[in-house]
């Protein structure tokens, strides 16, 4: 199932050196990101391109959506009769009369109609996003937001925990480059402990309130990073013993021009620490299923 987050048009026209920079985050833990009414987004962008930010981030988004890695919101929906329960129903009919409000503004009350622009950019994000999770078994979109409190929703256990585990993902600095954040994503190592975060989050029972299930998330990333400081400590010691113990006989073995032997302890040497490497015991550690989180902080933190 790809893991979809959706931006609101806010968080990149409103300050779009920021919110290029949040979207290299973004992506170190979703699989792509969107944007509820795309094409409006670039031609704005597009309109501005004679000032750097604008332009630098009008091209970025551009190679995003070449890479696959940014979508239309709407593109993820499948054809047919669009499915809304009760909430949604009330949350379409809220964001109908926020509109008609906006129509009746005077152009004296700009400052109040742009106040609802954003208000509305973000209760249609809220909407189609629900929609899109209706529609297609195949996604799993969450919708990117600053304020919550436009319209009371209630999050599903998956959607708390990717809000809580995102903000634990360290922010990149400015000039990295998409391509370390693309080539971060290929990695095998990352690969494989992201479809481990994800595999738990899917795992988590539902209705549980988002302060219990922050709480499980900060006491398996302490117990993970706990375990294996002492895993290292104890691998340490047990490369010093094997190092120690077989040193001696190689050198005595090439000292006796056996060098078939002399090989052989050193390649006890190797294999012992390509076993090391190889961390099978590290799979068992505790808060392993969220041992994604500090491979990226290793990677991106400041």
């Amino acid at each position: 199932m790809s893991k979809h987050l959706i931006k609101t048009t806010a968080s990149i026209y409103l300050d779009p050196i920021d919110g290029m920079n949040q979207l290299k985050r973004d992506l170190l833990l979703y699989d792509c990101l969107g944007l509820l009414n795309l094409d409006v987004l670039l031609n704005s962008l597009d309109k501005y391109k004679k000032y750097p930010f604008y332009r630098d981030a009008l091209n970025n988004l551009l190679f995003l959506i070449d890479k696959k890695k940014f979508v239309e919101l709407k593109s993820l929906i499948k054809p047919g009769d669009v499915l809304m329960d009760e909430t949604d129903l009330k949350l379409a009919n809220y964001t109908m009369e926020l509109k008609n409000d906006r129509d009746q503004l005077g152009s004296e009350n700009e400052e109040k109609s742009n106040e609802l622009f954003w208000q509305l950019d973000e209760l249609d994000t809220r909407l189609w996003c629900n929609v899109a999770n209706s529609s297609n078994e195949k996604i799993f979109v969450t919708p990117s937001l600053k304020n919550t409190n436009t319209f009371e929703i209630k999050e599903t256990t998956k959607q708390k925990a990717y809000s809580i585990i995102h903000g634990l993902i360290p922010l990149p600095v400015e000039n990295t480059p998409w391509e370390k954040i693309l080539d971060f994503n290929n990695d095998s190592e990352s690969k494989r402990k992201l479809f481990a975060l994800k595999n738990w989050i899917n795992e988590l029972p539902d209705n549980i309130k988002t302060d219990e299930l922050n709480d499980k998330i900060q006491h398996l990333l302490y117990e993970y990073k706990e375990s294996l400081k002492r895993h290292k400590i104890s691998s340490k010691v047990s490369s010093f013993k094997t190092i120690v113990n077989s040193v001696p006989t190689a050198i005595s073995e090439l000292l006796r021009l056996r060098f078939d032997k002399a090989l052989n302890a050193f390649f006890l040497i190797a294999e012992q620490e390509v076993n090391f490497k190889k961390f099978d015991e590290k799979e068992k550690l505790k808060g392993n299923e969220l041992a994604y989180i500090p491979l990226v902080d290793n990677k991106f933190k400041k």
